[in-house]
């Protein structure tokens, strides 16, 4: 995905007589992509009449701004091996040793990541079923069995269990040669 830009500010707009704050995505700040590249990565790897293209093409940008900055924010929740590549930048990537002589822009794996867990977040349906699995794990439940199907949860008193990240299975892939440590499946 493209090139990063540098910090913007935030704009100001008036509207009915009121001041009020328009929180833009910032690449490198607050995202690794922009609503156009994750508009180009669905097209690009979805068919037209996929259920998460058709879902993702019908949100408002504000929609998918705030997926694809919900996803960043999940994402940053990761333990990353290496080290940033600049410890004033706001994000995980750009990072070393990952990256010496490559450009020091998020890898492509990374963006990809941001994008499929934003077209994850914006299915209702996943998220509900991902929020009663951690209700489960909350009310102390390790395991449960449905006739042929069966879950089993690691201890809800282990370390990191109340802050488990909630990755779908296609960002954990593109995600795990960065990763040091487990996270929560959904």
């Amino acid at each position: 995905m493209g090139s990063r830009r540098a910090n913007r500010p935030k704009n100001q707009s008036a509207r009915a007589g009121v001041r009020k704050a328009v929180v833009e995505m910032q690449p490198g700040i607050d995202t690794y992509v922009t609503t156009a590249e994750a508009d180009d990565y669905v097209a690009a790897h979805y068919g037209a009449s996929s259920p998460a293209r058709v879902r993702w093409e019908g949100l408002e940008t504000d929609a998918k701004e705030r997926n694809l900055t919900a996803a960043c924010l999940e994402m940053e929740r990761l333990p990353y091996r290496g080290r940033k590549a600049d410890r004033d930048q706001a994000l995980s990537f750009p990072r070393l040793p990952m990256q010496y002589g490559r450009p020091l822009d998020p890898p492509w794996d990374v963006c990809a990541a941001q994008v499929e867990l934003a077209l994850y977040l914006s299915d209702d349906a996943a998220q509900e079923a991902s929020q009663r699995r951690r209700d489960l794990q909350a009310q102390g439940v390790t395991s449960y069995s449905i006739d042929d199907l069966s879950e089993t949860y690691g201890n809800p008193g282990s370390a990191g269990a109340d802050n488990a990240v909630n990755l779908c299975p296609a960002a954990a892939r593109l995600l795990s040669r960065y990763t040091n440590g487990g996270y929560a499946m959904c």
